[in-house]
């Protein structure tokens, strides 16, 4: 879906209103062709980005329907590729990245969506965690499972220490089945964050959660190699020449690297406690197995 760098030239602020008010008309709307939704949607994203209207926003609500219904996961993810490098070179605002963050059904796009979202956001008030917190706020307000998976999976994705209080709590925005969407997320790698926020989760979870919850914390003991990382993340992320942005290594300052024995002895008395009152002590058996710790 690359387009060529003269395609994406400065253009009037008002170029894409001829698109957008006939888009309004839903016969206009279902003649796009299905191969040509990336590209509207591309060039409405970045439009909405910049004039965040509610007529560009319904258009390209529409145009992104169509994208979740007719494009495969793999398309509409390379298209959140699209639109953060576009954000990441200044072109848009994160705006852009909304309709995914509102409309979308696969949690691993919405994940994607997020962590862009929430890396690229402007600081406000000189507050590094205004991205993070943003998604929080979003969170409040989503509707489609997937969306409110891939919310809180960006926040734990980011990994960084300061967002234990943003995260606090919002395991009971999560119905069951984005619950069960999120502890399905692939894992980067293991954080101190994730592993005392699904403690802190099962502490507070209903039976029905607590064995699930229980077999994705034995897991992340695993994903991590044997280490689990205490960081902090540059946020936002550099800007666009200043070195690699989601994902690099540049970004991200490692605290200390827990040995996951070691980590687990620390969580122990909490883990042990958990499995007296739980009614469910089989499920914290492979929890200690994972961290190498006696029950």
């Amino acid at each position: 879906m690359k387009r060529p760098r003269s395609e994406r030239r400065a253009l009037p602020a008002d170029y894409l209103q001829p698109l957008v008010r006939a888009l309004a008309d839903p016969a206009t709307l279902a003649a796009v062709r299905r191969e040509e939704l990336e590209a509207v949607a591309f060039q409405l994203a970045l439009y909405f980005g910049v004039r965040r209207d509610p007529e560009t926003a319904g258009a390209l609500g529409g145009v992104y329907d169509r994208l979740v219904e007719e494009r495969s996961v793999d398309d509409r993810r390379a298209f959140v590729v699209e639109v953060a490098g576009a954000v990441r070179g200044g072109a848009t605002s994160v705006l852009a990245l909304l309709p995914v963050l509102q409309r979308e059904r696969d949690a691993g796009v919405a994940r994607e969506a997020a962590t862009a979202f929430a890396t690229l956001m402007p600081a406000e008030g000189g507050d590094p965690l205004a991205g993070p917190r943003a998604l929080r706020a979003l969170l409040d307000h989503a509707e489609p499972d997937g969306v409110r998976a891939g919310l809180v999976g960006a926040l734990l994705a980011l990994g960084d220490r300061r967002l234990r209080p943003v995260l606090d709590g919002a395991w009971r925005s999560l119905p069951a089945a984005a619950a069960a969407a999120l502890l399905s997320l692939p894992r980067a790698w293991a954080s101190l964050l994730e592993a005392e926020w699904l403690l802190d989760w099962m502490e507070d979870a209903e039976p029905a959660t607590f064995a699930a919850l229980a077999g994705s914390l034995a897991r992340l003991a695993t994903e991590g190699g044997g280490q689990v990382l205490e960081l902090e993340r540059e946020l936002p992320a550099p800007a666009a020449g200043r070195g690699p942005t989601e994902g690099g290594r540049e970004s991200i300052t490692i605290l200390r690297e827990w040995g996951t024995h070691e980590l687990g002895e620390r969580m122990a008395a909490r883990w042990r406690d958990l499995a007296r009152r739980a009614g469910d002590p089989g499920a914290m058996k492979a929890v200690f197995a994972a961290w190498g710790v006696s029950d």
